[in-house]
């Protein structure tokens, strides 16, 4: 099984790293350096990729010109909170004289494969897809209770030749790999490295990057959607799982915000964060209090340090060419130019870039999947509580969405008496609550009821956001303009909107009254 955490880092860094290895506490042993030529392989319609394998060959050469051929197979695994554990498996091959020798599947002993998977009719179907090239440094690092991980810094390419030319992509990162010991030694020697060179917990292997250019895939920001969980998932794995999820949603909108740099992806960022706050504050009623809480504040504190995006977010949205106030915003000469004059400097997005390689944002991620792949809320819980980590969280789930339900109710009822939408912020956070209650265990309840119900208050969800988006907008204008007609009128556009948006805010709040609770 390969358990291990991979990091991008630029090429500016990799000084850091070589005297972060120099200087450290550890054992350190250099192995010699690797060229390391690689094909992966695949079907036309990508059976592999189906069955979540990666099959490769590789040609490894040292700097004094001996080689060594090989083809590995790497099987559906898991990842733990953002730690990647899959089965692997290594066959030697033939030297031959050139750089790659096409794989064979029949070379692997037939017990590795699941039930279903039949690698001799797979073979004859195979492909090489794409390349991976690349210089391999490689040390080894023993830690004081005898732990031994292995670091590798590989610097090359990814390449993709076909009909439509040839394409590549940079490979410079470093991957720590456990040889023996257990996962918090892994995380140790991670968080010491973390501590001396910038560098970010990557999302994607290299085979992932290059199936996507090989398919000319570009990774996009996507919604929230329902965790798959089974009515006979007990307490402890479905928090897993669950935080799991989370945390990949994550991982993805960070690589999307630092390719796109686009203010929705990194609000994506923030709503993983919101999700995984959620998460620990369901489970706390039966976790160790003190741990989900300690990390509730510690992702609540980074949560808060960049709710500046918000402003910026929402400012976005309402100048985007899919924004139904966009046609009117662009007849007006100085709503045009206010709102553009307020957009996010560029220099404040690649400084938010570079706050996923910080040793804060670092250290926390590894000490929080470090928590979730050792179990470690079971050090503080007597062995008689041992056993609430085996409910089955149906039993739960409809616990959970009425309390969040009839917070919701509450504060809707409220608002319904205000008889106006100045304090809509204060029913934002309970509908927010029931939505992230449903990314958590919608899937409990696989019917038509649930969709319905969902939609009313994901509709819901667009009008407080529209009317906070044009409070907001109004302030901005009261406070930047000059008291002139054309001020006067966009405040006028502003208002006019925000009243058609109650009243059906209104028709919106008075269906979800009548709704029918799904579970």
């Amino acid at each position: 099984m390969e358990i291990e955490l991979k990091f991008l880092v630029s090429t500016d860094e990799i000084s850091s790293l070589n005297s972060a290895l120099d200087n450290s506490q550890y054992q350190i042993q250099s192995k010699p350096t690797l060229l390391l030529s690689n094909a992966y392989y695949d079907t036309p319609d990508n059976t592999l990729r189906e069955w979540d394998f990666g099959l490769r060959t590789r040609c490894s050469e040292t700097l004094d010109g001996s080689r060594a051929m090989e083809q590995t197979i790497k099987l559906s695994g898991g990842d733990i909170g953002g730690l990647q554990q899959r089965p692997e498996y290594t066959e030697s091959l033939p030297n031959t004289q050139t750089e790659y020798v096409f794989a064979d599947l029949t070379l692997f002993s037939p017990s590795i494969w699941p039930s279903g998977f039949l690698a001799e009719k797979v073979q004859p179907k195979l492909l090489k897809v794409f390349e991976t090239n690349f210089e391999r440094k490689i040390w080894l690092i023993t830690t004081a209770n005898g732990a031994i991980i292995e670091c590798v810094l590989d610097q090359g390419q990814v390449e993709v030749t076909d009909k439509n030319g040839h394409r590549q992509q940079a490979i410079s990162e470093f991957e720590l790999e456990l040889q023996s010991g257990d996962v918090s030694d892994l995380i140790e020697v991670a968080t010491y490295l973390t501590s001396k060179v910038n560098a970010k917990l990557g999302y994607l292997s290299k085979a992932a990057r290059g199936y996507m250019l090989a398919q000319e895939v570009v990774l996009k920001s996507k919604n929230l959607e329902p965790c798959r969980l089974n009515n006979d998932n007990q307490l402890e794995p479905a928090f897993i799982k669950l935080l799991t999820n989370a945390v990949s949603f994550v991982q993805h909108h960070e690589v999307v915000f630092a390719n796109t740099k686009t203010l929705k992806s990194l609000r994506r960022v923030l709503d993983g964060i919101s999700l995984i706050i959620h998460i620990l504050q369901l489970f706390s009623e039966y976790l160790p209090n003190s741990q989900c809480q300690k990390f509730i504040d510690l992702f609540k504190q980074w949560r808060g340090e960049h709710g500046w995006i918000e402003a910026f977010y929402q400012l976005d949205q309402l100048t985007d060419r899919k924004s139904p106030y966009r046609k009117d915003i662009d007849k007006s000469e100085y709503l045009r130019t206010t709102l553009a004059s307020i957009k996010m400097p560029e220099d404040r997005i690649e400084k938010s870039i570079t706050q996923f390689s910080s040793t804060q944002y670092n250290h926390l991620f590894l000490s929080f999947i470090q928590w979730i792949n050792i179990k470690q809320w079971r050090t503080e819980m007597p062995l008689e509580s041992l056993k609430l980590l085996t409910i089955p969280i149906s039993e739960l789930s409809e616990h959970w969405l009425d309390y969040h339900w009839l917070s919701l109710k509450e504060a809707l009822t409220v608002l319904i008496k205000q008889g106006n939408n100045l304090n809509i912020e204060s029913a934002f956070w309970p509908l927010t609550k029931v939505l992230l209650t449903g990314v958590c265990v919608d899937s409990l309840f696989d019917n038509d009821e649930r969709k319905l119900f969902r939609s009313h208050l994901l509709n819901l969800m667009v009008g407080f956001e529209e009317t906070i988006l044009l409070q907001k907008s109004e302030l901005i204008l009261s406070t930047n303009a000059a008291d002139d007609v054309d001020e006067k009128e966009a405040i006028k556009w502003l208002q006019s909107k925000q009243q058609s948006l109650q009243i059906a805010l209104d028709a919106s709040v008075t269906a979800i009254n009548k709704l029918k609770p799904y579970w």
